[in-house]
């Protein structure tokens, strides 16, 4: 069985939910965080983001809580994208779930979203983390992959859409 979300915005304070498995990212899921970032920007006039181990160990420590809720700020000043999901759910799966709400992005009446947070041309740099949990989904999916990335400066920010986000 395969079970997947994205998370939207919101703030709540995290309790431990059940954390099965924490790896610090290799170098090769580093370069494939910036690299599906990073083409998805290409297609919307946004530079590249650098990496930050910084971004990288506060996303850790969110994933580490395995509660599917944003940190509300809590980590510090940054933008923040959340995904779980079951079975071979990847980094790539992750990104290209907030990837696919472009399609609902209308410029002429902005809403925050996760693929704005992608794109967001003042942002440059990411963190990123994930956990295996228990507990995100009903036991019968088994363990999630739980991603949490963080963005600096971060998007979203209202009234600055116009010049931060190009469909």
């Amino acid at each position: 069985m395969f079970r997947l979300a994205a998370l939207a915005l919101c703030a709540v304070t995290p309790a431990l939910a059940g954390v099965v498995l924490v790896r610090d990212p290799s170098p090769s899921d580093i370069q494939t965080y910036l690299d599906v970032h990073n083409a998805e920007r290409a297609q919307h006039g946004a530079n590249a983001l650098v990496w930050n181990s910084t971004l990288s160990g506060a996303a850790q420590s969110w994933a580490n809580g395995c509660v599917f809720q944003h940190s509300g700020g809590s980590l510090g000043p940054y933008g923040e994208n959340l995904a779980a999901g079951t079975g071979s759910y990847s980094i790539t799966d992750s990104i290209n779930s907030w990837d696919s709400e472009e399609s609902q992005y209308d410029p002429s009446n902005p809403q925050y979203s996760h693929w704005t947070q992608v794109v967001w041309k003042g942002t440059t740099d990411l963190g990123c983390a994930v956990a295996t949990c228990n507990g995100i989904f009903d036991a019968s999916y088994g363990p999630a992959q739980y991603y949490v990335c963080e963005y600096y400066p971060a998007g979203n920010v209202i009234g600055e859409f116009a010049q931060n986000v190009q469909k």
